[in-house]
């Protein structure tokens, strides 16, 4: 059995932007979808006809780096493999391609597998079975955890909104799916600035699950070493649901 999965996808309209280039939250969709047919042929894709399992994954960090963009109707292929294990992390990589084998892109993405019934994370090294596969030490580029302003420290804040989590945004585990994340996040850029320059690399760190009714205040900041921060807060500031960093070119 192959540990590795290539899908070819045809670029559609609902996944381009105002310039007509390939949307990070499309590539977020394709990533998504590939990775759970990848899930299923190695026999590690927990969910059947919608029904709870024993087990379930959730995407704790991810890193997209986009060198070219692909346009409404180009094909791109899309290459998913498993990194190994970091820690807690089972570690999926993407390579996105051009329909001739050019490198466009990649992804890198830190799994965590939680016990549905002890709502935890379960341990992947060690394991038995199919998420053997998973079970050797992970040598790639590692996604550290970034840095979330403490309640009460100050900083520039360049942009901030207040947002609400809709069902339509939500996952089968209830909590908001990935893509939105990015969508709310690249929202905070201002069009004049997405109009000179483009989204070179994006990194999320998920940290609390936003539910159903959850509002939320985005804050845009930029990065002490450079490009921009995006903070999900609760509204009283005790917690942070999600932490972004933003790089453009």
């Amino acid at each position: 059995m192959s540990l590795r999965l290539r899908e070819t996808y045809q670029v559609q309209f609902d996944s381009i932007d105002f310039a007509g280039k390939m949307s990070l939250n499309g590539i977020c969709n394709y990533m998504q979808i590939i990775a759970a047919h990848h899930a299923s042929n190695l026999g590690f894709n927990y969910y059947k006809n919608s029904t709870m399992p024993e087990y379930y994954w959730i995407l704790s960090r991810v890193k997209y780096v986009i060198d070219t963009y692909p346009t409404w109707e180009d094909k791109i292929q899309i290459e998913t493999y498993p990194g190994g294990c970091e820690k807690l992390f089972a570690v999926r990589l993407f390579d996105i391609c051009d329909i001739e084998g050019k490198k466009l892109g990649y992804i890198i993405g830190d799994y965590i597998l939680m016990d549905a019934a002890k709502k935890r994370p379960a341990r992947i090294k060690g394991n038995t079975g199919s998420l053997a596969f998973l079970d050797f030490p992970y040598e790639g580029e590692s996604l550290p955890k970034l840095k979330v302003p403490r309640k009460g420290e100050s900083y520039e804040v360049l942009n901030r909104e207040r947002r609400k989590a809709y069902y339509s945004e939500m996952d089968l585990n209830g909590h908001m799916n990935n893509a939105h994340y990015v969508r709310w996040t690249l929202d905070m850029l201002p069009l004049e600035l997405l109009k000179e320059k483009e989204v070179s690399s994006l990194e999320i760190n998920y940290n609390t699950s936003i539910t159903y009714g959850t509002e939320v205040e985005i804050i845009l900041t930029l990065d002490e070493r450079d490009g921009y921060m995006v903070y999900g807060n609760s509204l009283d500031g005790e917690t942070n649901y999600f932490a972004a960093r933003v790089c453009l070119r």
